[in-house]
């Protein structure tokens, strides 16, 4: 089992390397400049695909999150962990790149009149309430109140993405570059592709190399805890 891992994860690796390589080379060296945005449209491909992982690293949380509030397995409470970190993490690079797009398109680093960027700033601070409460909180309590926070987070996803299209077509800021099939060029998706598949495999193997982190700390905790009580008697 322990080589099948080493495996795994080996693989894994190769190919999200592999995969970051060649969005690389496509988005700064075969995608063509944008003709309104210029150069700073390339941020999207980094922007769209984190958004896109950091989704599914949240999707994840919701599901371990409910699996330990039914049945309290230490390993789905420990998935939990993992994709919520990952997630965060993802998180704030969809955030930064959307500053750094948006202060180019409008001159400005954040609009709060602009629904998906205020929804999206409140899912960021959910994530990072759940990433401090993991790591500060009463160790008794926080798997339950974490998973908690985690659904709530993971229930807010729908709500950022929806949350535009709710505003009438002249009042939405925020591009919807697919939505609308503003991708002509075939090496604007073909780029794009790639981000995608690299981020989420990218997002995969760190979501696994944290599982695998907590579940040695739980087994060195257990550890420590019978070999205190062995010296106790």
């Amino acid at each position: 089992m322990s080589h099948c891992r080493t495996v795994y994860s080996y693989f894994t690796t190769a190919v999200a390397f592999l995969l970051v390589l060649i969005a690389n080379y496509y988005v700064f060296m075969v995608v063509p400049n944008e003709q309104v945005m210029g150069a700073v449209q390339r941020v999207f491909y980094f922007h769209v695909a984190s958004a896109l992982a950091c989704y599914a690293a949240f999707a994840v949380v919701f599901v371990a999150s409910i699996t330990y509030l039914a049945t309290r397995s230490d390993r789905a409470d420990t998935l939990s962990v993992a994709a919520g970190e990952v997630g965060f993490v993802l998180c704030t690079i969809v955030l930064a790149t959307g500053m750094i797009w948006g202060h180019s398109a409008w001159n400005t680093w954040f609009r709060w009149e602009e629904p998906r960027l205020v929804t999206f700033l409140v899912l960021w601070l959910i994530f990072l309430s759940f990433t401090v409460l993991r790591n500060f909180g009463d160790p008794t309590k926080t798997a339950v109140h974490g998973s908690i926070l985690g659904i709530l987070g993971a229930i807010s996803v729908p709500i950022v993405y929806v949350s535009i299209k709710f505003l009438p077509q002249s009042a939405r800021l925020h591009p919807e570059v697919i939505e609308r099939g503003g991708l002509k060029d075939p090496s604007y998706w073909q780029a794009f592709g790639l981000s995608v598949a690299a981020l989420m495999t990218l997002c995969a193997l760190l979501v696994w190399v944290r599982y695998r982190v907590g579940v040695l700390e739980q087994r060195v905790i257990l550890l420590g805890d019978s070999e205190g009580e062995s010296y106790g008697s």
